[in-house]
């Protein structure tokens, strides 16, 4: 994710009420799965939504998944540095996790924001009324701050806001909020040919590892890093991935992770596509597989890349907290329980 300016207000994070890390040994807190007929709300914490388009690409989503959109209040309003403001943007998480008909919240984007509201947020009131919550990209700083201090499962997925949805994310997606199953096996896209595939798997570290899923976009997990949010990797299976950073980018936030002891603590990383980010460039020494093979390939825990995760045409999606299994030899990322209740 290209925010520098973003990274410069990050530390807005850091007064975020502290507590004791909820991810690192009993286990998560599941929100119930959602049912034909649930009311889904849907909004925008990060960069305004300009076009009322939107709220078309939101409803098709939402109604093939039988559930019923609910859009908020100041989705389209953007009153404050092309956003809404700080409490009209808190006003439309909270109403919707206090709402009882409102039964998950998704949000409709990313872009940029979420670092204004993350030390606002009211946790207690999420832990008093666990929902599906999905997101990706900037909302990683919430996935981050809500595994810490409610230990609820929340999903890494594609939003119904933008432009492109597949029936792949949108198969992904049920499964992984409408079903009390295991997700089992990762499947990426079935490819158009094979000898050239759009999400090339490779084993960077062979070897198998299991743990509990953490991460997100990489720019945000790094954001959160030194703050209350700050990422807990300790037996975990890393997960990151991010779009339109050059490889130098992506190895300077890999070997800060690194230095953080965030990559040793870990049982096992997977990279998603990162896409845009093998651009050729002057200042980067090195393509995007030279620098996994860098900072990743002598950390003695296995390793992958290529997950269609994220910022890609077709999306998994994926819930955060449960326990899964990494297999680097064999390419496989296996989610080995559901991520809701039924």
């Amino acid at each position: 994710m290209d925010r520098r300016s973003f990274l410069a207000t990050a530390g807005t994070a850091a007064v975020i009420a502290s507590s004791a890390p909820a991810a690192a040994g009993g286990s998560p807190v599941k929100p119930p799965m959602l049912r034909a007929g649930d009311k889904v709300g849907v909004l925008d914490l990060s960069t305004a939504v300009y076009d009322p388009a939107v709220a078309d690409r939101v409803a098709v989503v939402i109604q093939a998944l039988g559930l019923v959109p609910v859009l908020s209040p100041h989705l389209f309003d953007r009153s404050r540095a092309f956003k809404a403001s700080v409490q009209e943007r808190l006003s439309d998480l909270h109403g919707f996790i206090n709402d009882p008909a409102i039964r998950g919240v998704f949000c409709a984007r990313g872009g940029y924001g979420i670092s204004e509201i993350v030390d606002r947020v009211d946790y207690d009131l999420i832990r008093r009324n666990p929902k599906v919550f999905l997101g990706f990209s900037d909302p990683t700083l919430l996935h981050l701050a809500i595994a810490r201090k409610v230990g609820l499962v929340t999903f890494h997925g594609r939003m119904p806001g933008l432009a492109k949805f597949t029936p792949f994310s949108l198969e992904a997606l049920r499964r992984a909020v409408c079903a009390p199953a295991p997700l089992g096996a990762l499947p990426n896209p079935e490819e158009g040919n094979p000898l050239r595939p759009n999400y090339p798997l490779r084993t960077i570290t062979p070897g198998q590892a299991g743990g509990r899923l953490v991460g997100g976009n990489l720019s945000m997990i790094m954001a959160a890093m030194g703050t209350p949010g700050e990422i807990d990797t300790r037996g975990a299976i890393l997960m990151v991935e991010d779009v339109d950073e050059a490889p130098y980018a992506i190895a300077r936030m890999l070997w800060t992770l690194r230095h953080a002891g965030k990559l040793q603590a870990a049982s096992g990383v997977v990279v998603g596509a990162c896409a845009g980010c093998d651009k050729p460039s002057d200042a980067s020494p090195y393509g995007l597989n030279e620098v996994f093979d860098l900072v990743l390939g002598d950390l003695g825990i296995p390793v992958f890349s290529g997950l269609a995760l994220g910022h890609t045409d077709e999306t998994l999606t994926l819930p955060l907290g449960v326990q899964v299994h990494l297999d680097a030899t064999a390419r496989t990322l296996t989610v080995l329980e559901s991520g809701v209740v039924g």
